[in-house]
């Protein structure tokens, strides 16, 4: 069973050592497990996990950049609970009418420039490419009637002592630890903060690989079992 909130921040009282302690009021210490949340749902989500996976229609409205007509497409209205990550769109599906479409991929603001005045790399429907800027999607070619972006959304908030996590049981106690690293480094604990928390990043993905492994292997004892009735 997923732990609460109130077992979370229970939890990084006892082993931080802070019962009592005025500077970390229990306002704050919601505050720093939610943003661990946040911590490691985007080092799961860089890992490969999936749970956090959501799709949401995009409202286009013509636009330019560097003189060449785009579709723009407006994030924080779009798409408001994305997560906050490298790759946070994982494709977005287009369709610029019946029999034509296609799967846009994020490419930098270089490229982006290139393409639209390359007659060569111009993008097409079957081909389709998108950037992100100033928290809009630029689209191309222009011509796309339809869009269905695919993205990582952002964990949500734990807002009261009763809402469990929905981080997995197998990565919760990496929510802890973060916290627990944060307050050492406010109370001048820790003496390198850069490297405990890459050491931290290290245990979230040699966890990971271990879940990873346990998943497989039950994967494979169910197909086995399927076989053994057929």
């Amino acid at each position: 069973m997923s732990a609460t909130l109130l077992q979370l921040r229970d939890q990084c009282i006892i082993d931080a050592g802070i019962e009592g302690e005025p500077k970390f009021p229990t306002t704050r210490l919601n505050r720093m497990i939610n943003l661990a949340q946040r911590y490691v749902q985007t080092n799961l989500n860089g890992l490969g996990i999936k749970k956090w996976e959501a799709s949401d229609s995009l409202t286009l409205a013509a636009g330019t950049f560097v003189g060449t007509s785009i579709k723009k497409s407006d994030l924080s209205v779009d798409c408001p609970n994305m997560l906050e990550s490298p790759n946070s769109i994982i494709f977005i599906d287009i369709t610029a009418g019946a029999a034509e479409y296609g799967l846009a991929y994020e490419i930098d603001v270089k490229n982006f420039k290139e393409q639209l005045g390359n007659t060569y790399l111009a993008p097409v429907y079957s081909s389709p490419v998108f950037m992100r800027l100033a928290n809009f999607i630029y689209l191309a070619p222009s011509t796309i009637s339809i869009a269905t972006a695919y993205y990582y959304k952002a964990i949500t908030d734990l807002a009261s002592d009763s809402v469990a996590t929905e981080i997995p049981i197998e990565f919760e106690d990496f929510i802890i630890k973060k916290v627990v690293l944060d307050i050492d480094d406010i109370l001048g604990k820790l003496q390198d903060k850069d490297l405990a928390q890459r050491q931290l990043e290290k245990d979230i993905n040699a966890t990971y690989e271990k879940f990873l492994g346990k998943q497989q292997e039950l994967n494979r004892i169910k197909s086995n079992d399927k076989v053994k009735l057929q």
